[in-house]
């Protein structure tokens, strides 16, 4: 008996393992691709291997895309290889003159410094667009700007390639003790089965009111 229980435990714990990393896939496809909820995760591990793994182009899109200026030099490695970069973020000048948005403003974050930060953030990469068009790539960084308040954001590489690698998140509440992070990343699966892309590619269409794979792009 004891010979028996020797070989058999072994077999055991293989096909545990197996099944549960077939759940565990099972699960991953079902959720397309959301790999945590809540507040731990790493955003400079995220940020760079998203900008590394970019082949044609990136779409960054926020509301103020307020931590730009750590990412700048990121940005611009990847621009040397060809890269070309879309930025989507709110109009700074027509958010300031929203009363109605100060409220929701604060409960995301400190309205008054928010503003500025969003203005610090646009007048960043509007320089980022001269300093690269003055070294001969003209165009290879847009900024594009819309006019209403959103609640997440998504920087995704090559998000019209079959291959989009990239990350969203969903902040509720961020400035409260009861608040909510969801990060959705990879992107994985073919173009058919890919929720998120398609939704953030059509919401930036409506924002922008022209389609912006089409505005310019190579």
């Amino acid at each position: 008996m004891t010979a028996v229980v020797i070989v058999v435990a072994p077999l055991w714990v293989y096909r545990e393992l197996v099944e549960s990393s077939r759940r565990l896939e099972a699960d991953r496809r079902r959720m397309r691709g959301i790999e945590a909820v809540g507040g731990d995760y790493s955003r400079e591990s995220d940020v760079h291997d998203v900008w590394s793994a970019a082949r044609e182009r990136v779409v960054c899109f926020g509301v103020g895309l307020t931590a730009v200026t750590r990412d700048v030099d990121l940005i611009v490695e990847a621009t040397r290889r060809g890269v070309h970069v879309d930025f989507v973020m709110v109009d700074p000048h027509w958010l300031r003159t929203q009363r109605r948005f100060r409220a929701l403003m604060d409960d995301f974050y400190d309205e008054s410094a928010f503003a500025d930060r969003v203005e610090r953030a646009y007048l960043t990469i509007r320089s980022l667009e001269r300093r690269l068009g003055a070294e001969g790539a003209e165009g290879v960084v847009r900024l594009h700007t819309y006019r209403a308040w959103v609640q997440h954001s998504a920087t995704i590489a090559d998000p019209w390639s079959d291959e989009p690698k990239g990350y969203m998140e969903f902040h509720v509440f961020r400035r409260r003790s009861a608040w909510i992070r969801l990060v959705a990343s990879g992107f994985e699966g073919p173009r058919g089965n890919r929720p998120y892309v398609s939704h953030i590619l059509g919401e930036l269409d409506r924002l922008l009111g022209y389609q912006l794979a089409g505005a310019g792009a190579r």
